[in-house]
């Protein structure tokens, strides 16, 4: 039970990666008052924790209901997590420099969504809280992680100034280099035991 709340929290705090999160925010946010930055923080974390739990409770159920296996869920996320965790690796995400912000509630999108809540996160809930795999116990300590997941990042995001000054570009860019590589060995064990799940058993150890 621990280890799987462990392993549910390095997966949702790597792929969620809160810190990568700070530059974009600061980007979106700049020229608002400490107060609309804080209120901008506080409905992004939460519009992505509903989205999160959505998937956490019924992804699975859905998927089935269109045919898709959880094995093959499992292979296909754990491809887009590598994809993530190398693209983290190579500094391709978290980068608040990709133009001018986009128009609209930044709260809503990129922050909540694809930011926190994307295709690497909501694919971590999915397998998290495989249904064959794990107990009702064990996934709602999924949810919990991922609660206190989406408190850090909220956390990060209040005090986002202060981190930027604190740990600066360089730091903010070694950070998410190693959650990068912390993320593509998850994503590596995601597809070993999808595979050794669809093979005969014993022929990986």
């Amino acid at each position: 039970m621990v280890g799987n709340l462990v392993t549910a929290f390095m997966t949702l705090l790597v792929t969620i990666d809160p810190i990568s999160n700070v530059p974009v925010f600061l980007a979106l946010t700049g020229g608002k008052s400490s107060r609309e930055r804080l209120r901008i923080a506080l409905r992004a974390c939460i519009i992505a924790t509903i989205i999160l739990l959505f998937f956490l409770a019924v992804g699975q159920i859905v998927m089935e209901a269109i045919g898709i296996s959880l094995n093959a869920f499992r292979l296909a996320g754990g491809v887009v997590l590598l994809s993530l965790g190398l693209k983290m690796l190579y500094g391709e995400v978290g980068s608040g420099d990709g133009g001018p912000p986009p128009s609209g509630d930044v709260s809503v999108f990129p922050l909540a969504t694809p930011m926190m809540a994307g295709a690497g996160s909501i694919t971590a809930v999915v397998v998290l809280t495989d249904n064959y795999k794990y107990s009702i116990l064990e996934q709602t300590g999924t949810a919990a992680m991922l609660l206190l997941v989406m408190g850090i990042c909220f956390a990060c995001l209040a005090v986002a100034q202060t981190i930027r000054r604190l740990i600066g570009d360089t730091g903010t860019n070694v950070i998410s280099r190693v959650m990068g590589i912390v993320l593509a060995a998850l994503a590596m064990q995601t597809i070993v035991n999808a595979v050794k799940d669809i093979l005969p058993p014993g022929t990986i150890p």
